[in-house]
């Protein structure tokens, strides 16, 4: 299996992106019972998904309910970086979420996606306000929320109902994302450029598309013993990095 781990996209207030840091079918390998029989993994898979879109939903809401409500907090683009750091911690334990909480690692590692689903909804405040402050902005998030859930959707019955083993796009798929994060790193602080932008976000659609298609796939066996929240965590951010995409398409890099 290769070591996946999916690198962060670096968001500033100028160019927000949310990245993923995708440590969980790595790390959750750990702090398991290697002696798990199949029908053991097949019920954990029957348990896991329904909660896990279920959280995914939960906590995709929360994330808009917060970006809105902290829209209106004074400076909150100064707590961007002690916020990110968060986010890291975040990642880590629920991504680690066996190793540390074996007992109540489902309930516990809903709980901190939801924790993490809030902080994302103060780091992305500004690129809320920034939409949703006219009625043009609010018609292109509705239809990059169209958009990103008609891709996610497709993707998501894709990877389900194939019965290809998706299992080797892992390392294609995080080679393109190092690529995406390269990139934007450079248009940020180099190339300023809005075509570049618009570039990257189209690559982003389709990998992250890519990435659907491979999360439901693994969870569809579970073949890595995962929780639901860290099964959840996957789909939100491959949602989450849909949308921001579209955003970004649909916005014709407004800043």
């Amino acid at each position: 299996m290769p070591l996946a781990i999916r690198g962060l996209t670096l968001p500033s207030w100028q160019n927000a992106k949310i990245g993923k840091l995708q440590l969980v079918e790595f790390v959750s390998m750990f702090g398991t019972n290697g002696s798990a029989s199949l029908n053991n993994q097949n019920s954990l898979r029957t348990a896991s998904l329904p909660g896990a879109f279920a959280a995914m939903g939960i906590a995709l809401g929360l994330t808009g309910a917060v970006s809105a409500w902290a829209v209106r907090l004074p400076g909150i683009q100064e707590w961007f970086w002690p916020l990110l750091i968060l986010q890291l911690g975040l990642l880590l334990a629920i991504g680690t979420v066996r190793s540390w909480a074996s007992e109540g690692a489902e309930n516990v590692s809903m709980v901190l996606l939801f924790v993490y689903a809030a902080v994302t909804g103060l780091v992305l405040a500004p690129v809320a306000g920034l939409y949703l402050a006219s009625a043009v902005g609010k018609a292109i998030v509705f239809k990059a929320l169209g958009a990103a859930g008609a891709t996610f959707g497709a993707a998501a019955i894709y990877g389900w109902t194939t019965k290809k083993d998706l299992s080797s796009m892992g390392s294609i798929l995080f080679m393109a994302l190092l690529g995406i994060i390269i990139s934007s790193l450079l248009n940020v602080f180099w190339l300023h450029s809005s075509l570049t932008e618009m570039v990257i976000s189209g690559i982003t659609v389709l990998v992250f598309t890519g990435f659907t298609a491979y999360d439901l796939n693994i969870a569809k066996s579970n073949r890595y013993n995962q929780t639901s929240g860290q099964i959840a965590l996957n789909l939100y951010l491959d949602f989450l990095n849909l949308f921001m995409a579209f955003l970004r398409i649909f916005g014709g890099g407004r800043r």
